[in-house]
């Protein structure tokens, strides 16, 4: 009994914390929303002012877009839900959530349709790079065939996922990726669209079956920094000697 109640426990924390990530994820997604929404009027009335009147009426009119409701709900919590723990976890994803991109299941191969300025910056490609692209392409050698089919199988189930593995930033160099897949869905519950929050972290927690490969990692990367340290120890020693 006691090892189900903490079974209990345990899967009611994490079903808030999904709950904080949706949050905190769909803040930054209205945020970017309105920010586009302004781009698109600034963009609509230098059409109207620069093209011909029947030109111009007739790209506005192709212009017009609903967003979707699950965009444009109130998705707030209520404060009584926080915990302490709760209130530190969510201002880590106040940071964490501005990286990130989205994709669209409904294309060939789901890919990416935005990618967050944050997202460019940790993983090294551009916008342009990215869009039009599956998220497959951050994998690489040292990275988990088990975890991809882990993610694989949640997002083809709609399930939002969790999990922590080796990706690859655009010049070669790996990464510990803390990543989290949240589904959207519209009022008849299909999948628009998939979101994918990316947090670099120093690798995978105590208990992944990766966390013993991720110490070993950042113990020979320790190695390396130490006899990086000690071969330029006789050179500053030389520059010192000229300085005096």
């Amino acid at each position: 009994q006691a090892q189900v109640a903490r079974r209990r426990e345990r899967n009611r924390i994490l079903a808030r914390r999904t709950r904080l990530r949706k949050k905190f994820f769909f803040e930054n997604l209205q945020a970017e929303v309105a920010n586009l929404k302004g781009q698109n009027v600034r963009l609509k009335e230098i059409v109207a002012q620069k093209l011909p009147k029947s030109i111009a009426d007739s790209v506005l009119k192709e212009c017009q877009m609903e967003l979707p409701q699950c965009v444009l709900e109130d998705h707030s919590i209520g404060s009584s839900a926080y915990t302490t723990e709760d209130t530190k976890f969510a201002a880590s994803l106040r940071t964490s959530q501005a990286c990130f991109c989205i994709s669209d299941p409904s294309l060939p191969d789901c890919p990416i349709v935005y990618a967050s300025p944050g997202f460019c910056e940790v993983t090294g490609y551009d916008m342009a790079e990215a869009l039009g692209r599956n998220c497959r392409f951050l994998q690489g050698p040292g990275t988990s065939l088990e975890k991809v089919g882990q993610l694989r199988e949640s997002i083809r189930n709609g399930q939002d996922v969790s999990v922590t593995l080796l990706n690859y930033r655009k010049d070669g160099t790996p990464f510990w990726n803390s990543l989290f897949v949240a589904s959207l869905m519209d009022t008849s519950g299909n999948v628009v669209n998939h979101i994918g929050v990316v947090t670099e972290v120093q690798g995978p927690p105590p208990g992944d079956p990766e966390f013993e490969k991720a110490q070993q990692q950042q113990q020979e990367t320790g190695k390396q920094d130490d006899e990086l340290l000690e071969d330029a120890h006789p050179l500053m020693a030389n520059v010192d000697d000229d300085f005096l």
